[in-house]
């Protein structure tokens, strides 16, 4: 009987090639939850993303014509585990994927994966990390560094598990990794540091302008405990996983607002002192925690989401008072949508100005000249 769970994976790669990125664009951190193997097929999933290029490429130049997405799906899956997934016999591998396949298939999908079986040493052997990026991403960081040693480390170390801290609470420290702790937030260090930027604000009236899950908002929230900080999140689903963030960590000084930013009215209130603006964008900082968004974005997309961000930010100069800040942040590695979206925003706004953090307790790597700027290597 096929695995269904593996059926699981051959649908998403199936949706993945006929374009259908509904529910694709990430992986929801619960995945598999359902079974009892999830670490396992996490695994599988996250190795078909980071060493796609590697699994087409090999299977371009060792098989017969793959438009059919079927058998493209099942190879890619098959091959994925035998090059990939130490922990499961090549055997094992081939004949489960083999199960999934329809009749017509079945042969073909057996004796190709047997043949890769076979030569995976000497296919291993050609495997280089640029190909497991588009060529566009590969070639706007070449310009950007200025040797080929680092950005092959670049591309190795985003290519990588993440490394996640839990963020104590109450000392607003980062601790060793600790899972369902009652007072520790898990979070990466680049994302915790964020809202510590406002250390020395004394904001009162603060706000969160897309807040969910709620990471940097509990941070904000023991940061300044006593302001009155105003959390909005325009997705339902989303939302509600923030109120349960906030519910279960006691932030007991935010209000939730189901309520989309561009349309948010100030309704006679009061602006705000500080506003933490974590704009929409590409999400290309995040692929070692969703490695399938390299191969879902493209260099239009960078251009068409700085445009949006620029209306988010000018929303936002309207809502903040005049000795108020902002802090704009996305979680994008492109300075497209990060720096020199804030650079035409003060060249537009000759009434802002720039403020440059200082702070002691921030590692001095996460910056880059004014801006606080993380790579992930």
């Amino acid at each position: 009987m096929p695995d269904r769970f593996r059926r699981r994976l051959l649908n998403l790669l199936l949706s993945f090639y006929n374009s259908q990125h509904n529910g694709l664009s990430y992986l929801e951190e619960d995945y598999f939850e359902d079974s009892a193997y999830q670490r396992i097929y996490r695994k599988i999933y996250f190795n078909i993303f980071r060493n796609l290029g590697f699994i087409e490429r090999i299977l371009t130049e060792h098989t017969r014509n793959l438009k059919d997405k079927k058998a493209k799906s099942l190879l890619v899956l098959g091959a994925s585990q035998i090059f990939f997934m130490d922990d499961i016999p090549d055997y094992a591998c081939i004949n489960e994927t083999v199960k999934l396949a329809p009749a017509r298939l079945k042969k073909f999908i057996n004796a190709t994966l047997r043949n890769i079986a076979r030569n995976k040493e000497t296919f291993i052997l050609s495997y280089s990390i640029r190909e497991n990026f588009p060529a566009w991403f590969v070639e706007k960081w070449s310009d950007f560094f200025s040797n080929d040693r680092e950005l092959d480390n670049f591309l190795i170390n985003l290519n990588k598990s993440p490394e996640f801290c839990s963020i104590n609470l109450d000392s607003l420290t980062p601790e060793p990794y600790i899972k369902n702790a009652n007072r520790s937030y898990p979070m990466d260090l680049a994302s915790f540091y964020i809202p510590m930027l406002t250390k020395n604000t004394g904001a009162g009236f603060i706000l969160d302008a897309c807040a969910a899950p709620g990471g940097k908002t509990l941070v904000l929230s023991h940061l300044h405990p006593e302001a009155k900080i105003t959390a909005l999140e325009k997705n339902s689903k989303r939302s509600d996983i923030l109120d349960q963030n906030i519910k279960k960590y006691n932030a007991e000084n935010v209000i939730i607002a189901n309520e989309d930013f561009l349309n948010f009215d100030l309704k006679d209130k009061e602006k705000f002192d500080l506003i933490l603006l974590d704009a929409p964008c590409t999400g290309l900082g995040t692929m070692k925690r969703h490695p399938e968004i390299r191969w879902l974005r493209t260099k239009e997309d960078i251009k068409r989401m700085a445009s949006y961000q620029n209306k988010f930010l000018e929303k936002a100069s309207r809502l903040v008072t005049q000795e108020g800040c902002i802090l704009y942040s996305v979680c994008s590695l492109e300075a497209e949508e990060g720096i020199d979206v804030i650079n035409n925003f003060i060249d537009s706004n000759p009434n802002f100005k720039i403020l440059t953090p200082d702070f002691h307790h921030i590692p001095s790597e996460f910056f880059c000249g004014k801006f606080y700027y993380t790579l992930p290597h």
